[in-house]
């Protein structure tokens, strides 16, 4: 029985490796790893490379430690040399099931592992983690990750570990005014079932893990695990206990609900459980959410129903956010504003509409200033200008983004100190930051935990604070709409004119899209011939692949845009073929094998990293183009300019000339594609639609596109 997001099992696993119990950190890293390792204290030398099933290895170190302690060999030893005591407790041991689901390559398993482990924030602590991915034995769906984590940290110097991180061993909070402790394991448990939550959402995948597994005991082997969890209940069992735990709870579908809404309708419920196969027992469901003490209901100024909800704690945390908002703007600023204004006037090449907007965020003595507008509005151009004028009076300027990617822009664009959001509130302790101007771009994708944090911080550093973004861009993976509230609350300047379509009509049709009058746009993309309609997605495909291939523009100034990963492969498989055949693409091709499934690339190719690497200095969802290949090493330059070096092993990758809507705000593009079906909404085809393009393409189709008001 399916009624609507899948549950997917999760199991994690975390004890201590204790000498006291006959462990050894190098017995214990090699047969992780696969490989040989030699105690260098007992001599001991360990095997385990007979082993084949270690499909990802890595070791993950502060930025500041020695290079040498990435390799294993080195690690381990200083593990074994400072554990000077018989009971000492050598690493953290944690074995965390992944998951098996079929759209899932190993790529994906090797992303998610780093999202929890980041999320752990063991290396941000100062200490070392080593990584393995194992894959299943044959007739098993296991995949699993092993995680080793030192409990000392490395010492300043980057030379040695030092002491051991005690205040990183339990987190404690107050319940009804009584401490109580967080285990670790709990803490791995709870951010691995959000990580793969966040991460299932993100590639737009219907399942969500239900509850973490927890079993105490023995260490317990690969091919174990699942059937540990098989000895309770089999996996259909299981799932038909998750489905009978939601339709037995509302609260459960209201969470789920609010996990990415702040408002809802009766529809939103509807939608949650409409697979539920009992029309009576649907029902019954429905009205049991919307009529629980949590709900609140929404009315008009004139008293009328809204038919919006929301619950109690959503209208709690706003609050909170709202009131610290309000304390922050009822200071008043006075930062040199006459000289500024005189900068302002006196800028040349900056529309008067652009000179407002400056005007807005810099000269306002309030604390909090928003900045809207559409992709194409001259809003980068806007903070640009911003950083430039306020840092030549005096004035320290820190940059953040919700995203690796948007960081990267922010610092091509000058901003010498840029930060993710995420990492600015992790390392806040370190950045100075009093009286400091602090911008936020891409806002609209803040999540309202995120904004509760970070409004506190500015508060506490005497911080004026600048939102810029769109909030019909895409938002937050989790909850999110605070900028928008925001704006309505503090007012906002708002940047109307597209400046990046070069044709009339194609600046309208942006226009159209960003007011989300998504008919209107369409209309004029189709008077203009840049709708295709046909009767189904292969058509589509089809029709998409021959326009793309007689386009005037070059492989990495065009890009396609659908919803789902398995149209991705499928249309990146099709042009690569396409430019193979018409010999853009020649010369030597060189294979790898990713969870089962073989992928070539030559010289040429369009690839997109889908990993975040300090060392090789790229980003998730990075766009590049293959210029020297050979079986140990590939040479891209990105679209943005760098050259980088990699073991095509090593680093997550895969073919570039289509992308789902989950990548926001990629590289400029002059002529998109946009292959259409029922997975994407209003927003996210803004994205695509008023980008940098100065083209734009929709395909649909009677089978994927059932009525034009779901595009």
């Amino acid at each position: 029985m399916r009624i609507g997001i899948e549950m997917a099992i999760q199991f994690a696993r975390i004890e201590f490796l204790r000498r006291s119990e006959g462990g050894d950190s190098c017995r214990k890293a090699a047969y992780n790893a696969r490989t040989i390792v030699k105690n260098k204290q007992t001599g001991i030398r360990y095997n385990f490379s007979r082993k084949k099933d270690n499909v990802y290895h890595t070791v993950l170190i502060p930025d500041y430690v020695k290079q040498e302690f990435k390799n294993i060999q080195t690690l381990m030893n200083e593990v074994e040399r400072t554990a000077k005591k018989d009971n000492s407790q050598l690493l953290k041991d944690i074995v965390i099931a992944l998951p098996d689901e079929k759209e899932l390559n190993l790529e994906h398993r090797i992303e998610l592992t780093h999202r929890i482990v980041d999320a752990m924030e063991w290396v941000q602590n100062g200490l070392g983690v080593q990584i393995d991915i194992h894959k299943p034995q044959i007739g098993d769906k296991n995949w699993h990750v092993h995680i080793l984590v030192t409990t000392r940290r490395f010492k300043e110097n980057g030379e040695e570990l030092g002491d051991k991180a005690v205040d990183l061993e339990a987190k404690f909070i107050t319940v009804k005014g009584q401490w109580r402790i967080i285990k670790d394991s709990k803490m791995i448990h709870e951010i691995a079932k959000e990580e793969t939550n966040a991460y299932f959402a993100e590639l737009g995948l219907p399942y969500r893990v239900d509850e973490t597994s927890e079993v105490p005991g023995k260490h317990i082997g690969p091919r174990r695990i699942r059937n540990l969890i098989n000895e309770v209940l089999n996996e259909n069992e299981l799932r038909k206990e998750a489905h009978l735990k939601i339709i037995n709870d509302a609260d459960v579908i209201t969470d789920s609900i609010t996990h990415y809404k702040s408002i809802f309708t009766k529809q939103d419920v509807e939608k949650a459980v409409k697979d539920i196969p009992d029309l009576t027992a649907r029902e019954q469901l429905v009205q049991k959410v919307l009529s629980s003490n949590r709900i609140l209901e929404l009315y008009h100024d004139d008293g009328e129903s809204s038919k919006y909800f929301t619950t109690i704690e959503v209208r709690n945390e706003e609050t909170r956010i709202i009131r610290i908002a309000n304390k922050i703007n009822d200071r008043v600023y006075y930062n040199d504003i006459y000289n500024l204004k005189s900068d302002i006037e006196g800028l040349t090449n900056v529309s008067e509409e652009q000179k407002q907007a400056l005007r807005h965020i810099l000269l306002s003595t309030s604390g909090v200033r928003v900045l809207r507008g559409r992709a194409g509005t001259g809003k980068s151009y806007v903070l640009i200008k911003a950083h430039k004028l306020a840092t030549n009076r005096g004035q320290k300027v820190i940059g953040l983004a919700p995203t690796h990617k948007a960081v990267s822009e922010l610092r091509s664009k000058g901003y010498t100190e840029v930060y993710t959001v995420k990492g600015f509130l992790y390392n806040r302790k370190k950045i100075f930051m009093q009286d400091s101007l602090i911008v936020v771009d891409e806002a609209g994708m803040v999540g309202t935990k995120a904004y509760t944090e970070l409004f506190r911080v500015v508060r506490n550093n005497n911080c004026q604070l600048i939102l810029a973004g769109d909030e019909k861009q895409l938002a937050s993976i989790e909850r999110g709409g605070m900028f928008e509230m925001l704006s309505n609350i503090f007012g906002s300047h708002v940047l109307v004119n597209i400046r990046r379509q070069s044709e009339n009509w194609s600046r309208e049709a942006a226009m159209e899209f960003a007011e989300s009058n998504i008919l209107s746009g369409i209309t004029l993309l189709r008077q203009n011939n840049c709708v295709r309609f046909d009767n189904t997605l292969q058509d589509s495909m089809s029709k998409l692949i021959y326009n793309w291939s007689l386009s005037k523009f070059k492989p990495h100034e065009k890009l396609v845009i659908t919803v789902r990963n398995k149209d991705v492969d499928i249309l990146n498989s099709s042009i690569r073929s396409l430019l193979k055949a018409n010999g853009t693409l020649k010369g030597t091709e060189y294979r790898r094998s990713i969870a089962g499934r073989e992928e070539s690339y030559m010289l040429g190719d369009r690839i997109v990293f889908q990993t975040n690497d300090k060392d090789l200095q790229i980003q998730n969802s990075e766009f590049a183009t293959l210029t020297s290949v050979n079986k140990n090493e590939f040479v891209v330059k990105t679209d943005t300019g760098k050259e980088v070096s990699f073991d095509l092993n090593k680093i997550s990758f895969k073919h570039g000339y289509a992308t789902t809507v989950c990548n926001p705000q990629t590289a400029f593009k002059k002529d998109v594609y946009v292959l259409h079906n029922n997975g994407v909404g209003i927003e996210s085809s803004n994205i695509s639609m008023i980008g940098n393009a100065e083209q734009v393409r929709l395909y649909y189709n009677v089978q994927a596109t059932k009525n034009m008001l779901l595009i």
